[in-house]
Order: C-alpha cells, then structure tokens, then sequence
C-alpha cells in the first residue's frame, strides 16, 4: 500500500455471537456492534458515512 490511511472515525464489530470467551471487546462510542453481519455491506457502509473514495 503505498497511500497512509486515515484513522476510521468508527469501527464494525461483526459476528460477535461466536467470539471466543476469552477476546475482550474495545467498544468506542460510535462503534457498532453485530451478533451476525452487519446490516449493510461494506461499499454501503462506506458510503452512508461519506468515506466513499473512487
């Protein structure tokens, strides 16, 4: 990768309902948080949140 990525402002916590006992979980306050897959898929998410580059 030859471009430095920015910080993502929020993450995605996916598949949460088969984590191992043992994974501790660093939630922030915009993060979100799913048993299964997320509700929207990853070009989807990104442009919701105006992070679409092209």
């Amino acid at each position: 990768m030859d471009t430095e990525l920015a910080k993502p402002p929020r993450s995605v916590h996916m598949m949460l309902k088969d984590k191992a006992a043992w994974v501790e979980l660093q939630i922030g306050p915009e993060d979100e948080q799913f048993d299964g897959y997320p509700d929207l898929g990853i070009e989807e998410w990104h442009k919701k949140h105006g992070l679409l580059v092209e």
